[in-house]
């Protein structure tokens, strides 16, 4: 990620926000192959506690194509509180990043308990925890 001058504070700033399991963040991520970079909007899945003591944070990717896997999601306008998305989308469960809170450019909501808790029941089957 190329960093110029003046985005040093904004992303020192936003790296010293706390993100809470559930919210919805646009940051600049890798594509899958790892090769570059897209801003996209993703889900904070690394719980609070975590995400207070740390530099960064776990995110689940978040597509405005359908799904593609039996572990996609999909999130809708009423599965939003507190903000919303341009279009209905997909949350990609098999697909997580870790990454730098300072890639992480703004909030934009935080997805309902009922949807959160959908998240971690797709994360559970497809980890068999």
């Amino acid at each position: 990620m190329h960093i110029k001058d003046g985005q040093k504070k904004e992303l020192t700033h936003m790296n010293s926000l706390n993100f809470e399991q559930g919210d919805i963040v646009i940051a600049e991520l890798l594509y899958s192959e790892q090769i570059g970079l897209k801003i996209r909007p993703a889900l904070v899945i690394s719980n609070t506690k975590y995400n207070k003591i740390s530099d960064d944070i776990i995110l689940l990717k978040i597509t405005s194509s359908e799904k593609k896997t039996k572990y996609d999601l999909t999130l809708k306008a009423e599965d939003i509180e507190n903000g919303k998305l341009k279009n209905e989308s997909t949350i990609m469960i098999d697909n997580p990043v870790t990454t730098y809170k300072g890639v992480i450019q703004t909030k934009v909501g935080k997805v309902t308990k009922e949807k959160l808790k959908e998240v971690k029941e797709k994360l559970s089957e497809l980890y068999e925890l």
